[in-house]
């Protein structure tokens, strides 16, 4: 993960001076040698194993060139004492690590943490170590150094840690006296609330926890060691003496070691406040379990016990786990003695009477152990075990226990390792028993804390739980199962160090391995770029940094990983069990809950269409509930869909993407997969692939979409982006992938599949297939979507015989779960084996799995908040109007719903209100049409009915088009592979054709208003403005003149026609009609829907055109008819059915051949359809549907609305005035 570096000449002070700079010059790897065959131990059996990896040599000896050490992505923070920095390596190879450059700053940097989302805090003490320090804040995420700000705190920050919420950040504020003893500065905990985004906390965050509380005689616990000069006199001695060191946090509490002071503090957080000091005593040097080799000049390894003599625990690092409920401290021993001025607390034994406070009582059992082959040589405090009163030693305390203890919060010792250091060590390396660091030598340290425990971290690996203790001196690295913390066991030791190379005495530095562990970070599996725990290492004296792999042997020999999947989701939040139409989101959040509970190895990822083409709970909320609740379902990631264009790029990207990733504005996200979308440049628009690491496997997806997604959406929602083959992205990003080893498993997201569930068409010629088996040998597995089937497959790959790979969809809007059983070595990461199959969500009416609560609130929100506008009755019909087949199972066929909104299409655009240029044809492509309306009831139609039908919020367009044009169009409808989109036409506008004929021939006549079409004629057609703009591949459209956008939304006119006709009639078939053997000319294609067909009935055989107008009157009123077509004086008669009326004084026809005459309707005349029926002497009856309403029914617009819907969601305020539909011919030769 990129972190910038952080790098000021001026001292971190107020967020207004801070500065920084990068140093951008690469850096080479500076490589120290790992040590061919280095010191080891282990008990039988041992569980783990550790090997050195890689390390990363500063070049600097003796100079604490390499301490605390942080991990972060791909990147180290490693505490550079000897430059005042934190240095930035990239592990990402740990064999070849390299310095990517520093943060530094004056002053000097003590202590790095980085919280999960990037938030990072570096310990910085002052130029003046007695000076208050700070915490400076940056960004670890930014391409560029970003800092935060910063926040004073105490004197020497010396460890700043992260609570685990993210919530805090803790350091210990060592407050170590000047050198001259003349500032002895308080010593306390900084406690820093975080802000929950990526900002740096104000000052007045930061809180300081203080020791004043034990500042009264008796408030400090006895055994707490506060000693030595009090320079500020009675001003708070207590305080100034004790000095926090290192810091564990549990839950909203923390732990800090005082090492001088050999006690533990606790810390309430959220009060700030230290509540309590925990005395650690002293370890019995006396008991064989705690026996010790007291002496560099022994001639040998003899652990010995001795009669009063102690060992004080000051511990220097500290962590803490949980187990059974109950919290456990880990301490590293290590021991630590004052200076000042000439004053030095460490006396050796033998030297007590002269430079201690007196002599060994002669009466104590160590009177005679002086000799330097006993304890003469023994570094001991000369502050303890002192009887005053007798003038003597009567006990004396070592320094350091040798060892780690496991202690409770209230620190009570639970376990300690006793002598099993020193043992370990010298079974791994006899020769070098208590070696010094700098210097290669047996028995070297033997007289002054032994291996001196330092550093300590705790991880956890198959359900148990270990800790790894660095060893200052000796050098080495010991693990210990504390999985039960009243009996840890030895694992391993291992020391990455070349004794032969004795640095003081000359040795060579960049091969001595090792010298001075002082940092531990663990590093799981899951977080680490190989795939594999780690251990990571800073070492202070050989300025190394060096990486452990943990070699877990009781971890399965393979990792069962299994990834569950969806395709064309499309907002369908809420269950629909009775048809098995949808298990609903909450379900299917369960569903993904339960496996995950089986299996935390799991990952749910979707092949896209996760919104658009909604339910009407998800459409009316823009898809945002979709998004809310695929997250709550813990969706990891995605692959976008055509539909995700739907709103267009811009909306996919600014708007559908931060709703997933929040916070993601840079338009590339897991969410949004699409490796074959390039903009204009011939870039990558989207993200082409993501690896998700699942305990050490590395899992790769790439996500494709469908190549045809401009002919699916509206083309100026993706002007600028090209769509390439799916094929050749995958292939690309999987070799890409390849090569730079990112990956173990590479799992393919394409948005294409197979036309039905026959596995055996695979090795058809379709598109998909080709992807299939074309797809690399390297992709592992295809997940399809798109064409909403149901199947699990085993596929062939081209180039690779006798090998497959699974091929599956999870058939639509969550009924069913797809899944990938992964199976991979542990160690090798090789895969062993990948199957798929399915898993249905809904079946029978039954659910399959438990709703999940908080994703079911979502929904239930969602559908509430929808509830309030989709309830509103915006219009009647008479009967279904319904798709093509059954559900709309049939796209290639004639509709009556498809006529009917078309028929929609062309009275909002030509009634009296509108005031752009008439439409005389209206056309809708069946994939826009997602519901059919169903009559229950009176045949009440809702807001929501409405709305499903038509989810896509299209607006409708006009544009000019020619005959030839026209023709153009129908024909467009077959396609290449031999499938059909049928159009829904206008009443009015018809045609013939014959299926069988060859491509571009099919069309055999058109006709408006009964009048054969030209290929010159030009007609004002409507459309949406997806098929407007050629979408669903009618290419044509995108050709047409004169193109306005009406900015009237689909669904807005839809609830306009439902509110300006009382009743809805289904629209007739046979506007389309197969062409006779004679050929012959079409009809006009029937009326229209309902009854706002504009009345005009013109069959075959119609030798008039007949307008009604909007075709509906009011009882007691008058319908204005005009007839046109006749010949000059020719004779009509009219007939109003069913009373009959018999209209009379009707005049004969014009010169024009027109005539117009009104209709009187009674006022008892009963509501409902009537039929005008039109005659001439000769001539076959014409029939004109006529709806009469009741009287004051039809107001001066000449339409019905519901009371009080005045506006439609914002999709604009609804158009007045006369409903009256003029129907004009406009051809021109």
């Amino acid at each position: 993960m990129p972190l910038p570096s952080l790098r000021r000449p001026v001292a971190f002070g107020a967020v207004a001076a801070l500065a920084c700079t990068l140093a951008v010059a690469a850096v080479a790897p500076a490589t120290a040698a790992v040590v061919p065959s280095p010191p080891s131990y282990s008990a039988d059996g041992a569980a783990l194993g550790l090997s050195a990896i890689g390390s990363f040599e500063t070049g600097f000896f003796d100079e604490s060139a390499a301490e605390i050490v942080h991990a972060y992505g791909d990147r180290l923070y490693v505490v550079n004492a000897q430059a005042g920095a934190v240095d930035v390596l990239d592990f990402s190879n740990p064999a070849a690590m390299k310095k990517l450059y520093s943060l530094s700053a004056e002053g000097v940097a003590n202590s790095v943490a980085i919280r999960s989302d990037g938030l990072g805090v570096i310990a910085l003490e002052a130029s003046v170590k007695s000076d208050p320090g700070e915490l400076v804040f940056f960004d670890a995420n930014a391409d560029v150094p970003t800092i935060l700000g910063s926040v004073t705190v105490g004197a020497l920050p010396d460890m700043v840690t992260i609570s685990a919420d993210g919530g805090y950040a803790v350091a210990a504020n060592e407050g170590e006296p000047a050198a001259d003893f003349s500032i002895d500065p308080e010593g306390s905990i900084a406690v820093v609330s975080l802000p929950a985004t990526l900002t740096a906390p104000a000052q007045d965050a930061a809180r300081i926890a203080d020791f004043h509380a034990y500042e009264a005689p008796g408030a400090l616990p006895a055994g707490v060691r506060v000693f030595g000069p009090t320079p500020h006199g009675a001003d708070r001695p207590i305080s100034r003496n004790l000095e926090p060191e290192y810091i564990t946090v549990d839950g909203g509490i923390a732990y800090a070691t005082l090492q001088e002071n050999n006690a533990i503090a606790v810390i309430d957080l959220a009060s700030a406040s230290v509540t309590d000091i925990h005395p650690l005593g002293a370890k019995d040097l006396s008991l064989a379990k705690n026996a010790l080799d007291a002496s560099d000049k022994d001639g040998g390894y003899n652990l010995r016990t001795y009669p009063n003599l102690h060992g004080l625990y000051m511990p220097d690092s500290i962590d803490s786990y949980t187990t059974g409920g109950e919290t456990y401290l880990v301490t590293a021993n290590e021991g630590d003695a004052r200076e000042w001025g000439s004053y030095t607390e460490g006396v050796r034994v033998k030297s007590l009477s002269k430079s201690g406070k007196g002599p060994i009582c002669t009466g104590s059992p160590l009177a005679g152990l002086t000799a330097d082959k006993d304890l003469g040589r023994l570094n001991v405090t000369r502050e303890d075990g002192f009887d005053s009163a007798a003038g003597c030693y009567t006990d004396l305390y070592a320094f350091g226990g040798r060892s780690f203890s496991i202690w409770s919060t209230t620190g009570t010792q639970i376990w300690d390792s006793g002598s099993s250091f020193e043992e370990i060590t010298h079974a791994a390396e006899p020769e070098f028993f208590n070696s010094n660091h700098t210097v290669s030598g047996f028995d070297g340290r033997s007289d002054d804390k032994g291996p001196e425990p330092e550093g300590i971290t705790i991880g956890k690996l198959s359900g148990r739980t270990y800790a790894f203790i660095g060893f200052e001196r000796v050098g080495g690295i010991a693990a210990y199962d504390i999985t039960d913390p009243t009996s840890p066991t030895f694992v391993t030791y291992l020391n990455n160090r070349d004794f032969a190379q004795s640095v003081e005495d000359g040795g060579n530095l960049a091969t001595a391995g090792d010298l001075g562990p002082e940092g531990l970070e663990f590093i799981a599996a899951a977080d680490s770029p190989t795939g594999t725990p780690l251990l990571a290492v800073g070492n202070e004296v050989s300025g190394t940094t060096t990486l452990f792999e943990i070699d877990d042997r009781l971890a399965p020999r393979t990792t069962d990983i299994q990834v569950l999947t969806i395709n064309d989701f499309h907002g369908r939040l809420a269950a629909e069990p009775s048809r098995d139409t949808a298990a609903g989101a909450a379900v299917l959040a369960g569903a993904v809950k339960q496996f995950r509970a089986t299996n935390p190895n799991t990952l749910f990822v979707s092949a896209g269409d996760n919104i658009g083409a909604s339910t009407f709970d998800s459409f009316i909320a823009k898809d945002t509930p979709t998004i809310d609740a695929l997250k709550s379902a813990t969706l990891d990631l995605s692959a976008v869909g055509n539909h995700e264009f739907d709103r267009g790029f811009a909306d996919l990207t600014g708007r559908v993407i931060p709703r997933y990733d929040a916070g993601n504005t840079t338009g590339k996200s897991d969410y949004a997969l699409g490796a074959n979308v390039y903009d204009a440049t011939g870039a990558p628009a989207l993200k082409e692939y993501t690896v998700k690491t699942v305990d050490g496997v590395r899992v790769a997806f790439i996500g494709t979409v469908t190549e045809t997604t401009p002919q699916k959406v509206t083309p100026s929602g993706i002007q600028g982006l090209t769509f390439g083959s799916q094929l050749t992205a995958a292939n690309r990003v999987a070799a890409k992938i390849t090569a730079a080893d990112e990956a173990d498993v590479i799992v393919l997201l394409a948005h294409e599949g197979l036309g039905t569930s026959d596995c055996s068409q695979l090795t058809g010629d379709s598109v998909f297939a080709k992807l299939a088996r074309g797809a690399s040998p390297e992709i592992d597995a295809i997940v399809s979507a798109d064409s909403h089937q149901k199947y699990s497959c085993q596929g062939t790959i081209d180039g690779a015989p006798g090998k497959t790979r699974p091929v599956i969809q999870a058939h639509q809007y969550g009924t069913t779960l797809g899944k990938l059983d992964i199976e991979v070595d542990t160690r090798t990461k090789d895969l062993v084996s990948i199957t798929g199959s399915l898993v249905p969500l809904v079946s029978g009416g039954t659910l399959a799995f438990p709703a999940d609560a908080p994703t079911a609130k979502i929904v239930k929100d969602a559908v509430d908040s929808a509830a309030v506008e989709g309830q509103k009755v915006v219009g009647k019909i008479s009967a279904d109007i319904t798709r093509g087949g059954t559900n709309g199972s049939r796209r290639d066929v004639e509709s009556s719903l498809s006529n009917l909104l078309s028929d929609v299409y062309l009275w909002a655009t030509s009634n009296a209100s509108y005031a752009g240029t008439k439409a005389q044809i209206g056309i809708m492509n069946p994939g826009g049409v997602r519901a059919d309306l169903v009559k229950t009831g009176d045949g009440s139609v809702t807001y929501r009915d409405v709305a499903t039908v038509q989810p896509f919020a299209n607006t409708l367009v006009t544009v000019t088009l020619t005959g030839a044009q026209l023709r153009s169009i129908l024909e467009e409808q077959w396609r290449a592979d031999g499938s059909k989109l049928h159009l829904g036409v206008s009443g009015g506008f018809a045609y013939t054709y014959d299926p069988a004929a060859a491509a571009g021939s099919r069309i055999k006549a058109m006709t408006f208003q009964g009048r054969t079409i030209a290929s010159t004629d030009t007609f004002t057609v409507v459309t949406n403005s997806f098929l407007a703009a050629g979408g669903d591949a009618f290419t044509t459209f995108a050709a047409g003149t004169n193109r306005a956008d009406t900015g009237q939304v689909d669904l807005q006119a839809s609830v306009e026609y439902f509110a300006a006709h009382a009743l809805v009639d289904p629209a007739p078939l046979g506007r389309s009609a197969l062409a006779t053997t004679g050929g012959g000319e079409p009809g006009n294609g029937g009326t229209g829907g309902g009854t706002g067909n504009g009345g005009s009935a013109t069959p075959a055989t119609a030798w008039a055109t007949i307008d009604v107008g909007s075709g509906r009157v009011a009882q007691g009123d008058s319908l204005t008819v005009t007839v046109s077509g006749l010949k000059p004086g020719q004779q009509i008669a009219a007939t109003l059915h069913s009373d009959p009326i018999v209209v009379t004084g009707i005049p004969a026809a014009d010169a024009a051949g027109k005539v117009t005459f009104r209709v009187a309707v009674p006022t008892n005349l009963p509501v409902g359809a009537h039929t005008l029926v039109v005659e001439s002497a000769g001539l076959a009856a014409i029939s004109v549907p006529v709806q009469v309403v009741a009287a004051g029914s039809l107001p001066a617009t000449g339409g019905t609305f519901p009371i009080g819907f005045v506006t439609v969601l914002g999709l604009g305020t609804l158009l007045a005035g006369a409903l009256v539909l003029a129907r004009r011919w406009a051809a021109t030769a």
